[in-house]
């Protein structure tokens, strides 16, 4: 039933196995790509929530924010986040081996960053758009909490977070209705903002903006690294556990094909 989507997934991450390894230069621009979309998002949803009551403004930012997955859908780009579970599914259907996992992964998550970075500073040295007043302290205060959640708090935040992201693309990737994909990226990206959930690449640039500007003395680099730190590894779990071994336990023709039986056994998946 499921074995087609996983398919494509795994085909999908051998492809950009090979890309990575053959030309570096071009995946890291595209994982710059994806994490200045992202940065798109976010300084949308920060920009129009400021303005608006706390009462409605997690639904005003929750709808805003489609903007950062559809483009990394439709324009083309390498999502951390999103490439997590695709690896997972190109591992588990032998097409890629753990060290093209890794070297992906990694390579991924630092071009995401310098694209954060990147915008965040071309929005700080534009003035600051819209993001200014009750925005900015919007803005700052969502970094210093970020920055002060307890471990446990973060990493299932995240876990959380990117099962809803990579429900998103998986959903997307099943069918063939651009409509359709435009209305899944929204419903799932509403849910995880209106949530208040964990994402490694959106916290990129919202503490990147913080930083570039006035900001109190709990929101620091070395908050921003704790934070990213435990907001990846939950949204690696995501990735690889609920999506990867989770549509891979699920689909009998995807096990007996395959070549690492004790992945199952290892992720208590029976």
């Amino acid at each position: 039933m499921y074995l087609e989507t996983i398919d494509r997934f795994s085909d999908l991450a051998e492809k950009k196995a090979g890309l990575v390894n053959d030309n570096p230069f071009s995946f890291f621009v595209g994982a710059m790509m994806a994490g200045a979309y992202v940065g798109m998002g976010i300084l949308l949803i920060f920009s129009l929530g400021g303005q608006v009551d706390t009462s409605v403004r997690p639904i005003v930012m929750g709808v805003s924010f489609g903007i950062a997955l559809t483009l990394v859908v439709f324009a083309g780009s390498e999502l951390f986040t999103g490439l997590i579970m695709t690896m997972a599914f190109g591992w588990l259907r032998n097409k890629v081996g753990l060290g093209d996992v890794f070297y992906a992964l990694g390579f991924c998550w630092l071009g995401n960053l310098v694209g954060a970075v990147l915008i965040a500073s071309l929005f700080a040295a534009g003035g600051g758009g819209a993001l200014s007043g009750d925005s900015a302290d919007l803005l700052n205060g969502v970094a210093s909490s970020k920055m002060n959640r307890s471990p446990i708090e973060l990493f299932c935040l995240a876990i959380l977070c990117n099962w809803l992201v990579c429900l998103a693309l998986w959903t997307a990737a099943r069918t063939t209705s651009d409509t359709a994909k435009c209305i899944l990226i929204f419903w799932c990206l509403l849910a995880f903002i209106g949530s208040g959930y964990e994402h490694s690449i959106a916290n990129m640039t919202v503490f990147s903006i913080a930083l570039l500007g006035n900001h109190p003395e709990t929101v620091s680099i070395i908050g921003m690294f704790y934070n990213l730190f435990w907001v990846s590894a939950g949204n690696t779990v995501a990735g690889i556990l609920f999506m990867g071994v989770g549509y891979w336990a699920a689909t009998p023709e995807a096990k007996e094909e395959n070549k690492h039986p004790n992945i199952v056994e290892e992720a208590g998946v029976q």
